[in-house]
């Protein structure tokens, strides 16, 4: 079963800001989608041949040639935040509690 507590370490770990409301609808869904996810185990699949595609893939690729690039510094010209010729970004992972 999904607990409130559960949803919640969802949110933050998906940095979502959730309503009390949207917790307990969120709580609803996710019940309801391990339990479809328990009917789904129960099907025999055991005379069902495995696949990885549902049709036949063909990948189209391009000879691997060395091509002039774009200078630095109009690449870095778009970004929001540059130093020392890179991209600043801000930290997305966090110290464990």
């Amino acid at each position: 079963m999904i607990d409130r507590q559960d949803v919640i370490r969802m949110a933050r770990l998906a940095r979502l800001e959730l309503s009390e409301a949207e917790i307990d609808q969120y709580q609803q869904d996710l019940a309801g989608f391990v339990s479809s996810g328990r009917k789904l185990q129960q099907v025999d699949v055991s005379a069902v041949e495995g696949t990885s595609h549902a049709v036949v893939v063909t990948h189209e690729l391009r000879k691997d040639e060395v091509a002039e690039s774009l200078p630095q510094d109009l690449v870095l010209s778009t970004g929001p935040d540059v130093s020392d010729g890179f991209f600043r970004v801000p930290r997305i992972v966090e110290e464990q509690e």
